[in-house]
């Protein structure tokens, strides 16, 4: 019932989807063993871009490319990109190795940062991978904690795992690891937040901080500066005797 999740923080070339690419696939070559892969917040483009530029339709040359890594690597892989389809998303895409895949849209668009010409989603979705299940959100999301809000019904759990892909500025660093750690205290579930590194052209520092928490909001795992990647062992039997020691899910609202 263990889940290995293996983060990939990495530097991202600004709108060059095929140099990025083959940058990931270097990185993830390196890997082994796992179950779970996670790359940053459009780790082709950068952000933000320019989606009648960048986009791709569903099943396009990313999630092809994600398809065969998963197929190789024998794991799911995930992260986000530009899709077109009945408008423009930031779509966070988990690939399975069979081709089995699922979608969520971004709900919150960091317009603020520029990130303007897409949708926002109006679905959350839960990802259901070997006896885990897991919420994807997408960078600004994290801000909104009703959006992150897990849930107890029937005595089960709306989610066990939350995974956050992002492309989170320096300058915003204590935001970032404060709300990681509120969001695993509150929703009783392990947290993974992966975030990129470098300076984009808009000369906007980014210092990684990828980490995972645990339940506790204390860090099981964490990358060092630059690029780095990393894999940290999820233990459910240990997620199960806290949730069950601790019943704060019979309070929630």
């Amino acid at each position: 019932m263990n889940l290995r999740v293996t983060c990939v923080q990495s530097d991202i070339v600004a709108r060059d989807q095929q140099a990025n690419r083959r940058h990931f696939e270097k990185l993830i070559n390196g890997v082994a063993d796992t179950d779970v892969i996670v790359l940053p917040e459009t780790f082709t483009t950068g952000f933000p871009a320019d989606p009648n530029l960048f986009a791709e339709e569903l099943g396009g040359p990313t999630m092809k490319w994600m398809e065969r890594m998963a197929n190789e690597k024998n794991c799911a892989i995930c992260g986000t990109i530009l899709t077109k389809g009945d408008g423009f998303y930031n779509t966070f895409v988990w690939m399975e190795p069979n081709g089995k895949f699922y979608v969520y849209n971004k709900r919150h668009l960091f317009t603020m940062g520029g990130e303007i010409g897409l949708n926002p989603g109006q679905e959350r979705i839960t990802i259901e991978y070997k006896g885990w299940r897991i919420r994807p959100f997408v960078c600004y999301d994290m801000r909104f904690p009703v959006w992150n809000r897990n849930s107890f019904r029937d005595g089960k759990f709306e989610y066990d795992l939350a995974i956050y892909t992002a492309e989170w500025p320096e300058k915003k660093s204590e935001v970032w690891n404060t709300l990681l750690r509120a969001r695993a205290i509150e929703n009783q579930a392990y947290i993974v937040g992966v975030n990129r590194v470098g300076i984009d052209d808009s000369d906007i520092k980014y210092k990684g901080e990828s980490m995972v928490l645990n339940m506790k909001g204390r860090v099981v795992a964490e990358a060092a500066e630059g690029e780095n990647v990393f894999t940290a062992e999820l233990n459910k039997e240990d997620l199960i005797a806290f949730r069950d020691y601790f019943k704060v899910s019979a309070d929630w609202d």
